[in-house]
């Protein structure tokens, strides 16, 4: 019974049904471009363009009025431009561009402080191993405890990064003479080569995405044999593997566009028959497969800002009709389907950043002449479920070692269940909006009951 009941509780969500302004930002014509989306701390972070400001640090809890302005970093119309937003030691980090430039971070008592001025290289930031990894001056470096180390390494490190089991995967070259991206492996104390994937040229591995349900570590990278194709690493050599040549012979299907839902992993890649569509992967050569052709023939639909809610993938994609649509996806092809016109009839449009928050969709977009690229929210039915209300509730961090923090949620009951459905723990107390789950690393489904009544389910990630 517990598994037909929590199948509900994760399966019973229907198209979206509308979109609307959240908030003009920059009032008028002019664009305030909404992006870098990061929740933490209960609401929705990014960066935005405002006449008064320039491009601040932003934040929503879901409502016009609760859309403003977090700090004025870099004073008057300059503005700072934060990027690179991260959820790291329960704070709020992001790099600045503009003004007084470095590594900020933030929380609501002590707002904004600058903990590493400077760092005008510094580039494809990411949290792993309870650091902040990034690349610097060609070197792989990381922030801890305050301070930033610098990995002292001939290797030029000049790739994007990922992480798994531990160790820091990077694309970086032997020496700066050549432009010979291989990848190369941090395991803590040394940054060794890992594999040689192209031998005659660049592999240049990118586009990492680690899948904590497959403990697997995605990537594309570019061989002589079958260009730039999906690949899959464990942090060791016999672990890291071509998925499939999906674009068979030399050409290439630049995977792209990761997210994971359940045991499986959507993409964007391209078969050189339909163009760029949606895929999925399980991690085995026979379970990566095409989902849809949603622009059918060669033409390519360019499925972007894959999204997750409630267990159903949400993205953008172009159907040939020359309109901006939401596609939704349950993972199989009669389970694809256009779910909401953003406009009807209107194809001068500009869409940028998608993100979840609180079972709402929230979209950088131009749909409109009268106003530029602004946030919209795009209302997503709520689960139907007895007792279930639109009372909002969420939680924090995510993935967690185990302490999670609530909002719109003080005290009541919870259940908790693996990925299959079995019942690890039943009527867990909750307080003060606090809660300390001691289990093993790993995936789980928590399902809290408010005093009042209210369920909420959420997908949350040990690690």
């Amino acid at each position: 019974m517990k598994k037909i009941i929590l199948m509900l509780f994760l399966g019973n969500v229907i198209s979206a049904q509308n979109i609307t302004l959240l908030k003009d930002i920059y009032p008028g014509a002019n664009p305030s471009t909404p992006a870098e989306f990061l929740k933490y701390g209960g609401k929705l972070y990014f960066n935005a363009n405002n006449p008064n400001y320039g491009t601040e640090l932003w934040a929503t809890d879901g409502t016009a009025g609760g859309t403003e302005i977090v700090a004025d970093i870099n004073p008057g119309t300059p503005g700072s431009l934060p990027t690179s937003l991260l959820n790291y030691d329960n704070k709020l980090y992001f790099k600045t561009l503009l003004g007084v430039t470095g590594l900020y971070s933030y929380d609501s008592n002590a707002g904004t402080t600058i903990v590493s001025p400077g760092m005008g290289s510094a580039s494809n930031f990411m949290v792993a191993e309870g650091k902040i990894f990034f690349r610097q001056n060609s070197k792989l470096a990381y922030f801890y405890q305050g301070s930033i180390t610098e990995i002292d390494t001939p290797v030029v490190v000049n790739g994007q990064m990922g992480a798994v089991n531990g160790k820091i995967i990077t694309g970086a070259s032997a020496s700066s003479a050549t432009n010979n991206l291989q990848l190369y492996i941090y395991d803590g104390n040394n940054l060794s080569l890992l594999k040689v994937i192209n031998p005659n040229s660049t592999a240049n591995p990118q586009n990492f995405f680690y899948s904590s349900n497959l403990n697997t570590l995605f990537f594309t990278a570019g061989s002589n044999t079958a260009g730039f194709e999906l690949w899959k690493t464990d942090g060791t050599a016999d672990g890291t593997v071509q998925v499939k040549n999906i674009n068979a012979g030399t050409s290439s299907s630049f995977p792209g566009n990761f997210k994971q839902i359940g045991n499986k992993v959507f993409f964007a890649a391209n078969n050189g028959t339909n163009g760029n569509e949606l895929w999925i992967t399980d991690g085995t050569e026979e379970g990566t497969v095409l989902v849809e052709d949603v622009n059918p023939g060669s033409n390519a639909s360019n499925p972007n800002n894959l999204t997750e809610v409630n267990g159903k993938l949400y993205f953008l994609a172009s159907d040939g009709s020359g309109e901006a649509r939401l596609w939704e996806s349950d993972g199989t092809t009669e389970g694809t389907k256009m779910t909401l016109e953003l406009k009807p009839g209107y194809t001068n449009f500009i869409l940028g950043k998608m993100e979840e928050y609180n079972g709402a969709l929230y979209l950088s977009a131009k749909l409109s002449v009268s106003q530029g690229q602004e946030l919209y929210k795009i209302e997503l039915p709520a689960l139907n479920v007895e007792n279930h209300n639109k009372k909002a509730i969420s939680l924090y961090p995510n993935p967690t070692h185990g302490e999670l923090f609530f909002t719109g949620f003080e005290k009541g009951s919870y259940d908790l269940y693996d990925v299959k459905g079995s019942l690890i723990k039943k009527d867990g107390n909750i307080v003060n909006s606090r809660l300390q789950l001691n289990v093993p690393k790993g995936n789980y489904i928590l399902v809290t009951k408010t005093v009042e009544g209210t369920i909420n389910t959420n997908k949350i990630i040990i690690k």
